[in-house]
């Protein structure tokens, strides 16, 4: 992981700039941030990604708002991303 990365991967509090930074990022970098990050708002973005492999780091990632989960457990079209999302809903419930 790249120094830019290790830097969002961490950060706690997140400017509009930040999460426009990611979003211009390419698309393997915007995946591995999302199965890390705990930016509400930049997961509910990034869960509308066009690419699949962004979405299922999304899916995957605890911090993901509810509603984004759930919406990907149902809506989503790819099923590797859709049946993630129901694993961490599933995972959650049990926490």
């Amino acid at each position: 992981m790249d120094e830019t990365l290790q830097v969002y991967s961490t950060k706690k509090d997140w400017t509009p700039w930040d999460e426009a930074a990611v979003l211009k990022m390419d698309q393997r970098a915007r995946a591995d941030l999302a199965k890390m990050i705990n930016c509400k708002g930049l997961l509910i973005d990034l869960s509308m990604d066009q690419h699949a492999e962004v979405r299922f780091g999304v899916a995957k990632n605890i911090h993901t708002p509810l509603q984004t989960l759930e919406r990907l457990s149902t809506e989503e079209l790819c099923i590797t991303v859709k049946n993630t999302a129901k694993q961490t809903l599933s995972s959650l419930s049990f926490t």
